[in-house]
């Protein structure tokens, strides 16, 4: 029987000041903070220093996702405005979303919303009221452009302010490519185009996945017990390219932020999934992570079974993980993750401990006595797990 391990959540809080929860990343963005965590011995330095730290040819993954702007504001009638957060696409020409919406009462079931630019209307009505899902309708602009033309970046709830233009580049990575994200992969805030540049020059190679990060990143562990809460889910896509990457590889990768390694331990879960026969729909489930039958199968054999998969189809697949890492969580794949400091009692916060153990309070505790920033824009880290990856 699949079992999700009896975790109580009050073990993984601390006290976070609200002082300490950076509204704006430092400028430039490779100057932040980094705190180097490896065997039990932490360090402290600088972003730009990054080099320092990594192996000759370690491979970063990224997560190449960009960050729409989300959050809409759609007048019904004067005075009265409608706020629309865009949760999840559900059809590919982004016509259907799922939302949360904002003064709901006031859009009721048979309206329709409409916003006329320069003479193009885009018509905005429930698709279904009771599962909180939306449909766009336009003649003039696709979708994609109207989102961009009214919406404004979706910031974290916990920075508790006002968007402001400086957003619309701070909160977006370098390496974001692939439109779909309603919050930011935060790790890859930390890098700039003169930091990359420093990293190739140390020999450092690089892949690309793509995880589009959902508002139930932020979503808080409400339950005692960690096995019941429900875990959200995020699209990914992924393509023949980093399969070969990896499959030439002899070890571990470095996660790119917690995205990053959501989708790289996804991989070998999703492999197994295909040899068991379970291939109807490549979506990882929270509890696919413990599962004996699945991890009873070798990391190189459910990659290989994976990129015969992606190959039959057309070297890129898209699917859903719901993966849910937790103490007792087997990583597969990732030797290190380069991530920023995150929220007590949070799925990230779980995510961390299950990857340097019980460290992970001196982690925190010699961040907040050194004056690091947290969360989103804050400061961040480089993190070598427990686990000396060799498959």
């Amino acid at each position: 029987m699949t079992t999700i391990p009896r975790i109580a959540i009050h073990d993984y809080d601390y006290d976070l000041p609200a002082t300490r929860i950076a509204q704006h990343p430092v400028i430039p963005k490779h100057d932040a903070k980094l705190l180097v965590y490896n065997e039990g011995i932490i360090e402290h330095d600088r972003f730009w220093n990054l080099n320092r730290y990594l192996q000759s040819e370690e491979l970063i993954l990224v997560n190449n996702t960009k960050v729409i702007p989300a959050r809409l504001w759609v007048e019904k009638s004067e005075g009265v405005w409608i706020q629309l957060f865009l949760l999840k696409p559900l059809a590919h020409d982004w016509s259907v979303w799922h939302v949360m919406v904002g003064n709901r009462r006031k859009f009721k079931e048979a309206d329709r919303l409409t916003i006329n630019r320069e003479g193009e209307v885009l018509n905005i009505q429930w698709e279904d009221r009771e599962a909180n899902t939306i449909r766009f309708s336009s003649k003039g602009r696709s979708i994609a452009e109207w989102i961009e033309l009214l919406g404004e970046i979706p910031l974290p709830p916990y920075l508790n302010r006002e968007v402001e233009e400086r957003d619309k580049l701070d909160y977006q990575a370098v390496f974001a490519r692939n439109k779909g994200a309603v919050a930011a992969p935060t790790a890859s805030l930390h890098f700039t185009t003169d930091l990359i540049t420093r990293l190739n020059d140390a020999g450092i190679e690089w892949a690309e996945a793509t995880l589009h990060v959902g508002a139930g990143t932020f979503k808080p562990v409400t339950v005692d017990f960690v096995d019941e809460h429900e875990m959200h889910a995020e699209q990914f896509e992924i393509n023949l390219t980093l399969l070969n990457v990896l499959l030439n590889r002899s070890g571990g990768v470095v996660a790119l932020g917690t995205t990053a390694c959501r989708v790289l331990e996804s991989l070998p879960i999703l492999g197994a999934k295909i040899i068991l026969g379970e291939v109807d729909s490549l979506f990882v489930l929270a509890e696919d992570g413990y599962r004996a039958d699945i991890l009873a199968i070798p990391t190189r054999e459910a990659l290989h079974a994976l990129r015969e998969y992606i190959a039959s189809q057309g070297g890129v697949i898209r699917g859903e993980t719901q993966i849910f890492m937790i103490p007792g969580f087997d990583f597969r794949l990732t030797s290190a993750i380069i991530t920023n400091f995150h929220q007590p009692k949070s799925t990230l916060m779980l995510l961390v401990s299950a990857f340097v153990g019980g460290d992970w309070k001196e982690i925190y505790a010699a961040a907040l006595a050194n004056d690091y920033r947290f969360l989103s824009y804050g400061d961040g880290s480089l993190l070598r797990g427990k686990k000396k990856i060799t498959w």
